[in-house]
């Protein structure tokens, strides 16, 4: 068997984080409160990101 996955050297792969709490969302790095209702980072989940 072998592995099909691949790295892309040099490009971070993009995550979208969605709070559990408001539904906000943000790409990239996880903030470390929600800029809309004020929870801590532990209430954000990973999320597909659109289109991928």
């Amino acid at each position: 068997m072998t592995d099909d996955t691949h790295e892309v050297k040099g490009e971070a792969e993009l995550i979208n984080w969605a709070c559990t709490n408001c539904g906000y969302r943000v790409e990239g790095e996880l903030p470390e409160k929600c800029p809309d209702c004020g929870a801590d980072r532990e209430m954000f989940d990973q999320v597909p990101v659109p289109g991928y």
